[in-house]
């Protein structure tokens, strides 16, 4: 069985159709554990509409505690071998769970990685009504995936969507409660965990574009990603030295994306400390990625800005890291 993980938090505009994908699945043998995160609109009431009619709706209801917590509630419960996460607002192709499970078969991994497209309408996944052509599936190793995915060239990313999991992978692991960019923070201690990760370029699954989503936004909580990039540093530091020039490529990313945001959006200087504290891990960083031949030209352009000064820095950077960069 696989346990399909859906939070959803006020959720009722799209949630209809992300339940609707997850149940029209070619893979029968599933649940879907849909976990009402505190709502205050329709989102408990469609919820149970879809629990009442099908036996594979699994709801859980908790008061308000963010993402993480709504999916480590959903993953204590879980009965299935096999775990995926669907965000609300997102969408899966009927044979999303049949080709990651294909994937994993096939490889002996534990963990699968999958492509997914963007947009604003998820019949982009459907094509002309065909099944979606299966890709070749690679292995990777877990240094090589992580890598892959801090030097953000590959197309690999750190989301916990768009994968399926070995439920043991998640015995000893869970979500930080109470953070943005949850996924960034734990994704390679699964991949350490798994070993080996199947990865296949098919795509399954539907990212909506969001305006209200954390990457369209501009708010403080976004500011966790300098202690997320901070604690993958020091983790690589002390658990895999090969990938540290990888993980301060990453973090060193992460802030010049938070500076470029501050001249934006703070034209007051309200965050001026925490533009400073950028400005810091910048200047501590940047020779060591400027020299690596695996960091990309992003990075190396705002390195090159950042050595001509912080006020040509400031004034460039919301053009080289916009408000969706990170």
């Amino acid at each position: 069985m696989v346990s399909v993980i859906i939070p959803a938090y006020n959720a009722a505009d799209y949630l209809r159709e992300c339940i609707d994908s997850a149940l029209a699945q070619t893979c029968r043998d599933i649940e879907v554990i849909v976990v009402d995160d505190g709502s205050t609109d329709s989102t408990p009431e469609i919820i149970a509409g879809y629990a009442a009619r099908d036996p594979r709706i699994r709801p859980l209801r908790q008061s308000n505690q963010g993402l993480s917590s709504a999916r480590n509630a959903a993953i204590a419960v879980a009965k299935g071998e096999w775990i995926s996460f669907l965000d609300s607002d997102d969408a899966m192709s009927p044979d999303c769970i049949a080709t990651m499970l294909r994937a994993a078969e096939k490889t002996g991994c534990r963990m699968v990685h999958a492509a997914w497209v963007r947009g604003s309408d998820p019949s982009v996944l459907h094509g002309d009504g065909q099944r979606t052509a299966v890709a070749a599936v690679r292995v990777m190793d877990a240094v090589g995936f992580i890598e892959d995915v801090l030097y953000q060239t590959s197309g690999l990313v750190p989301v916990a969507w768009a994968k399926l999991y070995r439920r043991e992978l998640f015995d000893d692991i869970r979500f930080r409660h109470g953070i943005t960019y949850e996924d960034l923070d734990m994704f390679y201690e699964l991949a350490f965990a798994a070993g080996r990760i199947a990865v296949t370029d098919t795509p399954v699954y539907y990212y909506r574009d969001n305006p209200a989503s954390i990457t369209n936004t501009f708010t403080p909580s976004r500011f966790d990603v300098l202690d997320v990039t901070r604690r993958l540093e020091a983790y690589m530091s002390a658990h895999c030295p090969a990938l540290l020039p990888a993980a301060r490529d990453r973090r060193l990313s992460a802030n010049f994306n938070i500076y470029g945001l501050l001249a934006t959006y703070d034209k007051e200087g309200r965050y001026a400390s925490v533009a400073k504290e950028c400005m810091d891990v910048v200047r501590s960083h940047r020779r060591g990625s400027l020299l690596n031949p695996r960091v990309r030209l992003k990075n190396k352009l705002a390195i090159l800005l950042s050595m001509l000064g912080e006020g040509v820095l400031r004034r460039v950077s919301p053009l080289v890291y916009g408000r969706k960069s990170k």
